[in-house]
């Protein structure tokens, strides 16, 4: 039987509707979209070993934890015990509210952060996913947490991941020196950890 991942990418969060209007005048329109990041192909590389659930979650540039929510509780009568969890940027803090005020319905086997954020950054604001910075029920997961940032990660600084090696020193941590908020073509050593996993 393969092993079960959860797993969602980066979404942005805006503090209200006026922040919202003026991201969307700023972006830029690209009429031919890039599907070979690494998140695109995630399910291929891992499909032999590996049953992946990934979402569409709504309104990825306007997130709200409530909707998420909804969204996220939809996938658990299809779970079961040992599910790998895998969480990209504004993802953890939607996670880690989560596990803080309610229970996970199967046993978790292990969790994968990339680029977690702590508190609001410039290019990060966590507006409703903003969680309890003690994490209390967080931390009976410890020993199962991996943390994934690169030095160079501006969206989420560096700094929020020695926040979060205070809080769990048991955690493991991979550290990069060059792989910006993990938005690149490929990525190897992301793809090679899930497999280790035992």
């Amino acid at each position: 039987m393969k092993k079960q991942i959860v797993f969602v990418n980066w979404w942005e969060a805006k503090e209200n509707y006026k922040d919202f209007i003026d991201y969307l005048n700023q972006i830029e329109y690209k009429p031919f979209s890039d599907k070979k990041k690494w998140r695109y192909t995630f399910k291929e590389d891992l499909w032999e070993d590996f049953e992946v659930f990934d979402f569409a979650m709504p309104n990825k540039d306007f997130a709200d934890y409530n909707e998420w929510k909804i969204m996220f509780e939809k996938c658990f009568e299809y779970l079961r015990d040992d599910v790998i969890l895998l969480w990209h940027s504004l993802w953890w803090s939607f996670l880690t509210k989560y596990l803080n005020e309610n229970t996970f319905p199967v046993k978790i086997k292990h969790i994968v952060f990339l680029a977690s954020a702590f508190k609001d950054s410039q290019f990060e604001v966590l507006w409703t996913f903003n969680f309890d910075k003690k994490l209390t029920n967080l931390k009976k997961f410890e020993e199962k947490i991996t943390f994934f940032h690169s030095r160079d990660d501006l969206v989420v600084p560096f700094d929020d991941l020695e926040d979060y090696k205070k809080l769990f020193p048991k955690s493991k941590y991979m550290i990069f020196e060059d792989k910006f908020h993990f938005i690149e073509h490929e990525f190897p050593e992301l793809i090679d950890y899930i497999k280790s996993i035992k």
